[in-house]
C-alpha cells in the first residue's frame, strides 16, 4: 500500500495493466518452456546439437537490436514491444504440424527470435512506466504475479501433455499469450520518441559504449559471463535429466512449478535489493545463490533432488532478469536507454549463439554431468569482474542509478 500510495494514477494503470499482462503471459511460458528441451529429446529424438539451435534462438533475435534501437529512436515504442510479442507468440499456433524434431526446432527457434526484438522498446516503455525510485519493487511485485500465472501453466501442462501431446497444448498456451500482449497493449504508456533536436544514434553508437562507460562496460562483462554459464546449460539440462535421471513430463511439471514459486519469493526480494544497493551489488548477490543449482546437478542421481536446484534457479533468476532490465535503465541517461538496453541484448546474442553449442559439444566429449563445474568456473570469473566494478562505483559513492 505504501508503495501504491507513492506512485502517480498513471503508474497506477500502467501497473494494473502490466500485472494483468503478466497472469497471462506467465501462463503461457509457464506452459511451454519449462517442457520444449524435454519435448524435443524424449518424444522427438532431438539430437544435442538441435536442441542447442533451439536454444539459441532468443540470441539470434537480440542480434539485431542495435538495428531496432536505431529505426525506434524517434518512433513510439509500445508498439515495437507489442508486434514482436504477437508474431513470437503466435507461431507456436502452428505447432500441431510440428511431427518431427527439425519442425519442432524451427517453430521454437522463430517464436524466440522474433519476440526478442521488443527489448529495446521494452526497456524504453518501463522507464516511462514506473519512477526511478519504485521501478525495482513495482517490477519485482509484477513478476510475482507473472510467476503465479506460470505455476498454473506449468501445472497444467504437466498433466495435459501426457494426455493430448504438446501439438495442443502449445497452441492453446500461446492464446493466452496473445491475451497477455492485447493487455499490455492499454498499459497508456507510449514512450514517446526523443525530442526532434537530439541526433538519432547511430547503429555503433551502441558499441561505443562499452568503452565510453567503464562502468557499464565492467557490468556488461561480469553480466556476459554470468549468462554465458546459464546458456551453456540450456540443451545440458533437458539432456542430462532425460538420458541420465529419465524424467517425466510430471516431474518437469513439478519443477518448473518449484521454481516458479521460489522465484515468486526472489522478485519479492531483490526488488527492493535492487532499488538500494543497484544492479552490480543485486547480481554479486544472485550468483551466490545459482552456484547451488550446478553443484546440484553435479551431484544428482535422482530426480526428486532436482528440487533444491531449481529452487535456486528461480531466486537466482529472478534477480537475473530485474538487474538486467534495469541495469540499461540506470547506467543509461533517458535518452540513451534504447542504446543500453540495445547493447545488452547484443551482448546476449554474442553469448546466446554459441553457448548452446558449446554446451552441446562439451556434453558430447565430456559428459553431461562435467559441464555444470564448467559453468561454475566462468561464474567464479565473472565475480571477480563484478567485484572490481563494484570498488570502483563504491569509491564514488554510487550505485549505478
Amino acid at each position: 500500500m505504501l508503495i501504491w500510495r507513492a506512485i502517480s494514477e498513471p503508474s497506477r494503470r500502467a501497473f494494473r495493466w502490466d500485472a494483468v499482462s503478466g497472469v497471462l503471459s506467465g501462463v503461457y511460458f509457464g506452459a511451454v518452456f519449462p517442457f520444449l528441451g524435454v519435448i524435443a529429446r524424449s518424444d522427438l529424438h532431438a539430437s544435442y546439437y538441435l536442441i542447442a539451435l533451439m536454444a539459441a534462438g532468443w540470441s539470434v533475435g537480440n542480434l539485431f537490436t542495435p538495428l531496432v534501437a536505431h529505426h525506434i529512436y524517434r518512433r513510439g515504442k509500445l508498439p515495437y514491444v507489442l508486434w514482436p510479442w504477437l508474431l513470437g507468440r503466435a507461431v507456436l499456433l502452428l505447432m500441431p504440424l510440428a511431427t518431427v524434431a527439425p519442425t519442432f526446432v524451427a517453430l521454437s527457434f522463430l517464436g524466440f527470435a522474433v519476440s526478442a526484438l521488443a527489448g529495446p522498446a521494452y526497456a524504453a516503455v518501463i522507464r516511462d512506466a514506473y519512477p526511478v525510485e519504485r521501478r525495482g519493487s513495482l517490477m519485482g511485485l509484477v513478476r510475482v504475479v507473472a510467476v503465479a500465472g506460470s505455476i498454473v501453466g506449468a501445472m497444467l501442462a504437466g498433466l495435459l501433455l501426457d494426455q493430448i501431446g504438446f501439438r495442443w497444448v502449445f497452441p492453446a498456451a500461446a492464446l493466452v499469450g496473445i491475451a497477455g500482449v492485447a493487455s499490455f497493449a492499454r498499459i497508456g504508456v507510449l514512450a514517446e520518441p526523443t525530442p526532434s533536436q537530439q541526433r538519432p544514434p547511430q547503429v555503433w553508437d551502441s558499441f561505443k559504449l562499452l568503452t565510453r562507460d567503464r562502468d557499464f562496460a565492467l557490468y556488461a562483462a561480469g553480466f556476459f559471463l554470468y549468462g554465458l554459464g546459464n546458456l551453456i546449460l540450456g540443451p545440458v539440462i533437458p539432456i542430462f535429466q532425460v538420458d541420465e535421471l529419465g524424467i517425466t513430463p510430471q516431474w518437469v511439471g513439478y519443477l518448473a512449478t518449484t521454481g516458479a514459486a521460489f522465484s515468486m519469493v526472489g522478485y519479492v526480494y531483490w526488488g527492493r535489493v535492487l532499488d538500494q544497493k543497484g544492479p552490480v551489488r543485486l547480481l554479486l548477490l544472485v550468483m551466490a545463490v545459482a552456484a547451488v543449482a550446478p553443484l546440484t546437478y553435479f551431484s544428482a542421481h535422482t530426480v526428486p533432488v532436482l528440487l533444491i536446484a531449481v529452487a535456486a534457479q528461480g531466486v537466482a533468476m529472478a534477480g537475473a532478469e530485474l538487474g538486467f532490465v534495469n541495469a540499461a535503465l540506470r547506467f543509461g541517461p533517458r535518452d540513451a536507454v534504447v542504446s543500453y538496453a540495445a547493447m545488452f541484448a547484443f551482448l546476449q546474442a554474442v553469448r546466446g549463439i554459441p553457448g548452446p553449442f558449446i554446451g552441446a559439444a562439451l556434453a558430447d566429449v565430456i559428459g553431461p554431468r562435467n559441464v555444470f563445474l564448467v559453468t561454475l568456473a566462468l561464474w567464479v570469473i565473472s565475480a571477480a569482474i563484478l567485484s572490481i566494478g563494484g570498488r570502483l562505483l563504491a569509491r564514488r559513492g554510487e550505485t549505478a542509478s
